[in-house]
């Protein structure tokens, strides 16, 4: 009997006693879910966070590899001396040389787009990086190994005097001097089509103000893709 009764009394107590170890679950729970949600706020937060950083490193190492560039140009030039600095130069294949022609003409410019493969862009900064004119691009894109950048007139004077100082340098190897040839030539080409200034009769429109043409240099001597059909 006394048995019994306390059986009796122990199932009496048994639904507090499970309500009370599923609050505490449920208690225990919701902390865990408090901490976990937070942390994956953290998370977020760290990830965009860590997204921005990477940028401004990215940015900050092309910054970086274009004052090494310069700093190898000056060491060069250091090593070089006085003596070699003024080398005689070496004609160009017997062309007329139309270097200051082509520095004023870069000059008058406001900018000019420039197509070329990411390598041959590498060697066109590597070579006027240096040059006091040079300045980065605003804009650089690149298309399946395709560079499109936008130069400022005062960058391509900084490029046209690299590349006709290298392509006249006797101590330079033959495919250097072939490539800054080719360059120096593509954007004399395409300087050469700018229209002489001559006096104008009339006002000119906004519309041929706000669009002016845009010199286009492109390095690149493949044959147009055939139409297909």
């Amino acid at each position: 009997m006394f048995g019994s009764k306390r059986l009796s009394e122990k199932l009496d107590q048994l639904p507090d006693v499970i309500t009370e170890a599923i609050k505490s679950g449920l208690g225990a729970i919701s902390d865990k879910l408090d901490r976990t949600h937070s942390a994956a706020q953290d998370a977020s937060s760290t990830a965009a966070s860590t997204g921005k950083t990477v940028d401004s490193m990215h940015f900050e190492m092309q910054r970086l590899s274009t004052e090494v560039a310069s700093l190898r140009v000056a060491i060069e030039n250091l090593r070089a001396g006085p003596a070699e600095a003024h080398t005689p130069a070496v004609p160009d294949d017997g062309a007329e040389d139309d270097f200051e022609a082509l520095l004023a003409l870069a000059a008058g410019i406001a900018y000019a787009e420039i197509t070329c493969h990411r390598d041959t862009w590498d060697f066109l900064v590597t070579q006027s990086s240096g040059g006091q004119h040079f300045r980065l691009p605003g804009f650089v894109e690149e298309t399946d190994c395709l560079i499109n950048a936008d130069v400022s007139g005062r960058t391509l004077i900084a490029v046209v005097d690299a590349l006709w100082r290298t392509r006249r340098d006797p101590a330079t190897d033959p495919g250097t001097r072939h490539l800054a040839s080719k360059i120096y030539g593509r954007i004399g080409d395409a300087l050469g089509k700018i229209p002489a200034n001559e006096p104008a009769t009339t006002r000119p429109t906004r519309a041929s103000r706000d669009n002016p043409p845009v010199i286009h240099i492109v390095i690149d001597d493949r044959p147009p893709a055939e139409a297909s059909g």
